[in-house]
């Protein structure tokens, strides 16, 4: 699988580009099926939303779970992230956002690589998102929201934040855009939010402003997000790092796996 020089375009444009249908209903079932068994296990990685119950994101799978690990290898994945970046990459982090049908609560608006440069000392907004609907996504279900090319504007600057919750995951909401910001570039930007299939794929920009609403449906919206960094830009951190499950610590160039996904 490879991206087109169209496709390539139109990501260095818009900040993202939207692959249909890459993967298959039983893979995405078996997708699904190891998060249920890996959100089972206790730990840090597992975050709830504010009532302290439901399922809010699952981080790091990749090392816990032979399915994830093997799909962060996937040509499917791995050969067009290296097509934007240009280079070797490992995986810098991999969550799952959640989003329960009725209870899965927004994501601010908010940039990625500004956190990543603040709390690990990432040197360049080089990464390359890859996001996999595990779930139809619809204007219902709380779809991620883009404002088309503004990753263009480069890092919009905030007050630093370095600390996090006590186990070092830090929410958006303590890098979110205000209203007024967030005003000011949606004059310029166009909003729009994906639409597709499970299966589908979005690749976006670490510089890219999004955020997301509300869950409101009765149906879930979960998204795997794996986010792959060129080796050499791996983060150089001025203290201690923070935990391997927010920031990956396997630097090796990843080779690339040209099979479906299946059982181990």
């Amino acid at each position: 699988m490879a991206l087109t020089q169209d496709d390539l375009d139109r990501y260095r444009r818009d900040g993202f580009v939207v692959q249909e249908d890459l993967f298959t209903a039983d893979e995405v079932d078996l997708l699904c099926d190891a998060l249920t068994e890996d959100a089972r296990t206790p730990g840090p990685q597992v975050v709830t939303e504010s009532d302290g119950r439901t399922l809010r994101a699952v981080y790091a799978s990749h090392l816990r779970h032979p399915v994830f690990h093997r799909l962060a290898r996937t040509e499917r994945l791995l050969g067009p992230a290296r097509q934007i970046a240009g280079d070797e990459l490992y995986v810098h982090q991999m969550k799952v956002n959640v989003k329960q049908s009725f209870a899965g609560e927004r994501w601010a608006w908010h940039q990625d690589y500004i956190v990543w440069r603040d709390a690990d000392g990432m040197p360049a907004p080089s990464q390359v998102n890859v996001a996999l609907l595990l779930d139809d996504c619809t204007e219902f279900n709380g779809p991620v929201i883009f404002l088309r090319g503004s990753h263009t504007l480069g890092t919009l600057e905030r007050d630093r934040v370095t600390a996090g919750d006590g186990t070092g995951h830090i929410d958006p909401d303590r890098y979110a855009l205000s209203p007024r910001e967030l005003s000011d570039v949606v004059e310029r930007h166009e909003m729009v939010a994906p639409k597709a299939g499970r299966g589908s794929v979005l690749f976006f920009s670490p510089q890219m402003v999004h955020g997301s609403n509300t869950n409101v449906s009765p149906h879930p919206r979960r998204l795997l997000i794996l986010t792959y960094n060129p080796v050499p830009q791996a983060p150089r951190p001025a203290g201690e790092p923070r935990p391997e499950y927010l920031v990956g610590r396997a630097r090796n160039a990843l080779e690339i796996d040209r099979g479906l996904l299946k059982h181990a």
